[in-house]
């Protein structure tokens, strides 16, 4: 297993697209990257070569609405009209007119961001801002909620604490994502303020069973076309890293510190999480 290549990926490609590399050059540079940071033979294919700490406790990201941001790699993650799953627990005390939890996309020619207007859950097109579904009702402040955006290959459906809350046929921007961020639409739009939990990306369209069992605060191992898993439980540092196969593991505030959202406990009853 390589040594985080999850962001390694994320910065050869990053620096492909400052220098111009080549599809093929950034290829090779990313091949060459792995290569060297092998373990191993006789370490086994369950070696954890990533400095991952678990905290041993249930944290959560805490970010203050201002310049608080988090990003991660997005390898394997599906193109904009794929199935597919966002999911995250979150909590607010203001209910703000803008703000993301999570946003996939590809510059700004395309993706889907998972957010809030208003204190109304809801899912927008990248591309013209456009809206995908809505909930009707505002959420609580300073209550836990879990929050899921689900496409099937044809219906946009959004998920309120385990319940379905709006469905519609509007179709989403079409291109792979290239970005991820979590808490903002781009590092200085769309801040969020509140605590976040939990966010997961999937590249296939989870059921409402399995999202009313995820909201119930089951959530297996493993689960099928998982491609993002975040719990912040770390016990310090700049990284946060990916539970998934992909080791699509991110960074706070691009490692600078004001920018940082702070982990702290989350505080989740049984039933809330």
């Amino acid at each position: 297993m390589s040594f985080a290549p999850g962001p390694a990926r994320a910065l050869v490609l990053r620096l492909g697209r400052v220098i111009r590399l080549s599809p093929f050059a950034v290829l090779a540079v990313s091949t060459a990257l792995a290569a060297c940071t092998q373990p191993s033979a006789d370490s086994g294919p369950d070696h954890l070569a990533r400095p991952f700490e678990d905290s041993g406790q249930n944290l959560a990201l805490s970010f203050d609405g201002f310049d608080d941001y988090a990003t991660s790699a997005t390898a394997l993650f599906p193109d904009g009209r794929h199935e597919q799953t966002l999911s995250v627990w979150f909590m607010v005390d203001t209910l703000a007119e803008r703000a993301a939890l999570i946003t996939l996309r590809k510059d700004f020619d395309s993706g889907i961001e998972l957010g809030l207007r208003q204190g109304l859950v809801g899912a927008w097109r990248v591309y013209g801002d456009r809206q995908q579904v809505l909930a009707k009702t505002p959420i609580t402040t300073g209550s836990w909620h879990h929050a899921a955006y689900v496409f099937d290959g044809s219906t946009n459906l959004l998920y309120v604490d385990g319940a379905l809350v709006s469905s519609s046929a509007e179709a989403p921007d079409k291109r792979t994502p290239t970005s991820s961020w979590l808490g903002t639409l781009d590092g200085t739009r769309d801040l969020f303020a509140g605590r976040m939990d939990d966010a997961h990306v999937f590249e296939v369209a989870r059921s409402a069973e399995q999202l009313a069992a995820e909201f119930a605060g089951k959530f297996p191992k493993n689960e099928p076309g998982l491609v993002l898993h975040l719990t912040f439980d770390e016990s310090g540092g700049s990284v946060v890293f990916d539970h998934s196969e992909q080791e699509n593991d991110g960074q706070l505030g691009d490692g600078v510190a004001p920018r940082m959202p702070e982990r702290v406990r989350a505080n989740l009853t049984q039933s809330d999480h």
